[in-house]
């Protein structure tokens, strides 16, 4: 499964969903943001839609936790990936000045890295927009202070680094998603304008789109339209870019995206309409364009799309120029693909069930492993399942007892009712099936309640905790709110089940923390799958980085 708290969660992304597509009821999509809301998975969100010039947005929840105002389509929101679409149209606008060639190698641009590998140095602009220039996901030397904010003091010189030094054996030329590819895209292009990114962006982007109210650094007065980010429960930091914020740093609202939209369907002959179309090309990559990704509807017209997800936001986008329409989903949340699934709800699987169908029979619990057992609820008309140590993800119906959670690959079939409830499941990811058979509840996700602590003891729990060797949990508090990080982790949330005992809310996991005879925080034990513990180190005596990415 790879929905674990062992993973790295915080890099920009790209889910790939495939199912064939018809027009869907905007309604449902209204309803199931109204419920997310209301089970605190989504602090705040848009949804838009455009239709043959006209614009319909709605709002959900409140854009701060202290503010009851319901978000609008002027509300910021981080837009995390979608960057990419704007980064391409502004390397595009500089290829139209001569300035850049896609079909350039990057040394071209960077004269100043000696590269070890020559492969490197050949990659091209183009290369990097498609995501097949073979560069990994992240650089290996992205290690930041600030967990809560990964990519704010990666500079220039950090990814001059990693490139000189970037040495692969058989470099591919195969689709493999890069944010690293893209914030180097971006910082190419900002050279090239002479230009930091964010004033790049504005000149080349923004201004010609009248898009005012997107931009890629936070200006230093707080806008009093900003959503929170918001994860597992809790207000989260916004995030901050240097060297690669050409792969994910803009913030924007639904109204400016809708301008953009509207340029994409109804544009006219202008030097940015046909800059536009030039990023829509379909390249020799699969499925991609310049910056977007492609999939075609049912009709066999092209709909272009990207996601996104930050620290404390998600958000989709997608249009369809041939029908002039176009929708997208901003949202303080961290429920990146449950976003991305709803933001393709437009184009529904045509296989996708409509028919109603009693949940009952399968809440329960389902042994994967010996010690992995997935829990089933239902919320609002729809099922979820819980792994044991994981995070709960939504499955969608697909008809009868069949039901999948299409972002990891994940179907299930349900057996056969008896005495009124399912007695097993068929489980398959990836191809791999599992039978796996109902169990007690007792072996299933416990459901928690949340406990005050005030804010001294919670001070009593920052600092780092030796987990193994070469892993550390660093404890901070942020505003009243306690924060725990794994080494190469992102910093995540912990909420209070009692005195010295939390829980996480993205995953299946508690911390306890332990005192000695003085009444000292001396130890902590995190529970999930199993007791693993961690002495506390003095300070800064772990001798570790903790914030790698």
């Amino acid at each position: 499964m790879n929905i674990s708290l062992k993973r790295t969660l915080c890099a920009l992304l790209a889910i790939f969903l495939s199912s064939a597509c018809q027009a869907a009821d905007s309604g449902d999509i209204r309803e199931r943001i109204d419920n997310a809301v209301s089970r605190g998975t989504v602090g705040a969100a848009v949804f838009g839609v455009y239709d043959e010039g006209e614009v319909t947005i709605y709002g959900f929840g409140r854009i701060r936790p202290d503010q009851p105002r319901e978000p609008d389509g002027d509300t910021l929101f981080e837009i995390g990936s979608i960057t990419k679409v704007f980064t391409a149209l502004l390397v595009q606008r500089l290829v139209e000045q001569n300035r850049l060639d896609w079909d350039q190698p990057i040394s071209r641009y960077l004269g100043e890295i000696p590269f070890k590998n020559e492969s490197t140095g050949a990659i091209t602009l183009r290369s990097l927009a498609t995501h097949s220039s073979g560069l990994p996901r992240l650089p290996d030397n992205l290690a930041p202070e600030d967990g809560l904010d990964p990519y704010a003091d990666y500079a220039q010189s950090h990814l001059n680094s990693f490139l000189g030094s970037f040495d692969p054996d058989h470099p591919s030329t195969e689709y493999a998603y890069s944010n690293l590819g893209f914030g180097l895209l971006g910082s190419i292009a900002a050279q090239a304008a002479e230009l930091g990114y964010p004033a790049a962006i504005a000149r080349y982007v923004f201004e010609p789109l009248g898009m005012d109210r997107s931009f890629a650094s936070y200006p230093e007065k707080p806008d009093a339209n900003m959503a929170s980010g918001y994860r597992s429960g809790a207000v989260v930091p916004a995030w901050n870019f240097d060297a690669l914020a050409g792969a994910g740093a803009i913030v924007s609202s639904a109204n400016d995206l809708m301008k953009f939209i509207r340029a994409i369907c109804e544009g006219d002959a202008t030097d940015m309409q046909r800059a536009i179309v030039a990023t829509q090309r379909l390249q020799e990559v699969d499925r991609m364009a310049l910056g977007w990704h492609a999939r075609s509807d049912s009709a066999g017209d092209t709909v272009y799309w990207h996601n996104g997800g930050t620290g404390g936001f998600a958000s989709f986008l997608a249009v369809n120029p041939a029908t002039s329409q176009g929708w997208l989903i901003l949202a303080a949340s961290t429920e990146h693909g449950w976003i991305t699934e709803l933001g393709f709800s437009p184009l529904a699987a045509q296989e996708e069930s409509t028919e109603a169908i009693d949940l009952a029979p399968f809440i329960g619990v389902f042994q994967l492993a010996p010690s992995l057992f997935l829990t089933i609820s239902e919320q609002d008309g729809q099922l979820f399942g819980q792994a044991t140590g994981q995070g709960a993800f939504p499955l969608t119906h697909k008809g009868g007892r069949e039901f999948e959670f299409a972002a990891a690959r994940i179907e299930i079939t349900f057996k056969a009712t008896a005495d009124g409830l399912s007695p097993g499941m068929d489980f398959v990811q990836a191809g791999q099936k599992i039978d796996a058979p109902r169990v007690e509840d007792e072996h299933g996700t416990k459901e928690r309640e949340e406990f005050s602590v005030d804010s001294e003891t919670l001070q009593e729990y920052v600092g780092e905790y030796r987990l193994a060797s070469g892993v550390t949990i660093t404890v901070t508090v942020r505003e009243s709110q306690l924060f725990a990080q794994v080494t190469n982790q992102p910093a995540y949330p912990v909420f209070a089940t009692d005195t010295d005992r939390f829980f996480y809310k993205v995953v299946d996991a508690e911390l306890e923390f332990l005192r000695d005879q003085s009444g000292a925080v001396h130890e902590l034990v995190l529970h999930q799958a199993g007791e693993h513990r961690a002495p506390r180190c003095a300070e800064r005596a772990c001798g570790l980085v903790t914030g790698a990415l």
